[in-house]
């Protein structure tokens, strides 16, 4: 990762450089894409302002900060940061998460046998199928109408998830996505 420390109106010394290296190379913890930091360091008569920008591979993150000691405003952005990092880390873990579901459901649609199972009350006659390449709802159509069956399970190509269609008592089609 690089690091870019720059000082307006005030000469920054080694120990302040290495503290706050020490400090950046730690978001990387929190998120490996962490590619570039800017650091501004800016003296205004008794106040210090830092201004941190992290450049990540799609985003780019900003944190300001003031007071009058420029070690307590460094903690303070770099606190911003890190929150900022966690909020984006959590959205990229759930989008994974989301999609690991959906994948588990259409393995235990393939899984499922297409017996015939017998309850206590009566017949229960099971169907599954599910078709394997993406499509788009007008083919999911077509298929519902060449199979015959009251509905099909497909994976949208628009959307790239899992959604049914079935048909209607009144002769139309209705489809259902799902709203993670």
């Amino acid at each position: 990762m690089d690091i870019i420390i720059t000082g307006r109106n005030l000469e920054l010394d080694e120990p302040f450089k290495k503290y706050v290296n020490k400090k950046l190379n730690k978001l990387t913890r929190l998120y490996d894409r962490v590619y570039k930091c800017d650091v501004i360091v800016e003296e205004e008569k008794t106040r210090k302002n830092i201004e941190i920008i992290v450049h990540l591979k799609r985003n780019r993150l900003v944190a300001k900060e003031s007071s009058q000691d420029v070690y307590v405003s460094i903690d303070n952005a770099v606190g911003k940061i890190k929150t900022q990092l966690r909020r984006l880390n959590g959205r990229v873990v759930s989008k994974r998460r989301g999609k690991g579901i959906l994948d588990k459901m259409v393995a235990r649609m393939r899984n499922m046998d297409e017996s015939v199972k017998i309850s206590k009350k009566g017949k229960i006659i099971q169907e599954n199928s599910f078709a394997d390449k993406p499509m788009h709802p007008e083919e999911a159509k077509l298929e519902l109408d060449l199979s015959g069956k009251d509905f099909i399970m497909f994976r949208n190509a628009n959307t790239g998830e899992a959604n049914v269609l079935y048909k209607k008592s009144n002769g139309n089609h209705g489809l259902i996505e799902p709203n993670f």
